[in-house]
């Protein structure tokens, strides 16, 4: 059993809760959640990263760690919260959803209701919670991006993640969400690159939802970060020269004047 003490003491405030997400998978929406959160540590921000891919997690494999208990155990009543609660890298709390569980992955609205209370009562242990989520529209993924603070929405040039993007955004502005939701364009090849493809997405979310995307940056294509997958490892701490690990910096400054008592003024969208 993890000891009591991977739970950090009470901050005194509620932590910034950032939920990264995508409507399709492989644009490098977990690569960005290991290591926005990493960069926040590194910050001096105290920070929590949630796998909250329910059923296929795998933030614990690109962060290099083997967890001993995940939000499974929690779920079955085989562990309390802070009893999941692992040390990753740079020092950031990490929280494994379970890989292959299929119980995970078909957990009903009540599983997941229990999940968010539970994301909310680490709040006030910390600054920074990064919830990586699900790629797609299911409730598996909708849910957790209602409790967050900000949305992180992740997309590349291909026009089939431009389209599911649109799709994510789609279904969060008609469940209600009226959250920022900031756009970062993954694996481009230069900076105009990324511009077309938000430009495009902002264009579409204006016209057909009346709801006004923001812009957060891009991560530029990098070989570094493939070989950091390869060493298991954030690829902003083994390579942190590497010029994905320069734009995930400026990422992480655009989202640092949300934490602390700034939050966020929720985002209404257009009549």
């Amino acid at each position: 059993m993890a000891e009591q003490t991977n739970q950090p003491p009470k901050s005194g405030k509620k932590a910034t809760i950032f939920a990264v997400t995508s409507g399709k998978g492989g644009v490098g929406k977990t690569s960005l959640s290991v290591n926005l959160a990493c960069e926040f540590s590194r910050r001096g921000h105290r920070t929590i990263i949630v796998d909250a891919d329910l059923g296929l997690a795998n933030a614990h494999i690109l962060a290099g760690i083997k967890p001993t208990r995940t939000l499974s155990d929690y779920i079955e009543g085989k562990a309390e919260l802070s009893d999941i609660i692992e040390q990753g890298p740079c020092k950031v709390k990490f929280i494994s959803g379970g890989s292959g569980v299929k119980e995970m992955a078909n957990l009903d609205d009540n599983g997941r209701a229990r999940l968010c209370v539970a994301i909310d009562e680490l709040s006030p242990f910390c600054d920074v919670i990064i919830l990586d989520t699900g790629a797609g529209v299911s409730k598996g993924v909708t849910d957790f991006v209602s409790i967050a603070d900000h949305a992180i929405l992740v997309t590349t040039s291909n026009f089939a993640a431009i389209a599911d993007a649109y799709g994510i955004v789609k279904v969060l502005v008609q469940d209600g969400y009226n959250r920022p939701i900031h756009c970062v364009v993954n694996r481009v090849r230069s900076p105009e690159e990324a511009e077309q493809v938000f430009l495009k997405l902002k264009g579409c979310t204006e016209r057909f939802l009346g709801f006004d995307l923001n812009w957060l940056g891009l991560l530029p294509e990098d070989s570094s970060v493939e070989g950091a997958v390869l060493k298991r490892a954030p690829f902003s701490e083994v390579f942190p020269g590497s010029v994905a690990a320069r734009y995930l910096a400026k990422l992480v400054s655009g989202l640092e004047r949300y934490v602390g008592d700034n939050k966020p003024v929720p985002q209404a969208a257009k009549s």
